[in-house]
C-alpha cells in the first residue's frame, strides 16, 4: 500500500482494527486511530507515528491476528511514510 494522504493512513489503521479480536491489546488502539479525526493533521500524524513506533519497538506484530500480520509490512511502510 503507498500512501498518498492521511486519509490512507486512517483507512489502513480502520482495516486493521476490523481484523482484530475485540480483547485484543491494540485493537482500541488501531480502533481509534481508524476512526478519530484530530482538529489538526499535524496532531494526527505525529501521535500515530508515536503508536506506531511503540508498536514496532515492543513487536506488536506477536499481537496481531492471522488476518492483520499480513498487513505488517504496510504498518512499517506507514511509520516510514510519516
Amino acid at each position: 500500500m503507498e500512501f498518498e494522504n492521511l486519509v490512507d493512513a486512517k483507512n489502513l489503521m480502520k482495516y486493521i482494527a476490523n481484523r482484530l479480536p475485540h480483547d485484543n491489546k491494540y485493537y482500541k488502539d488501531f480502533l481509534f486511530f481508524g476512526s478519530i479525526n484530530f482538529t489538526t493533521s499535524s496532531e494526527y500524524r505525529e501521535e500515530l507515528k508515536q503508536f506506531l513506533e511503540n508498536f514496532i519497538i515492543d513487536n506488536g506484530v506477536s499481537f496481531l491476528s492471522e488476518a492483520a500480520v499480513k498487513l505488517y509490512p504496510s504498518i512499517v511502510r506507514l511509520y516510514g511514510w510519516l
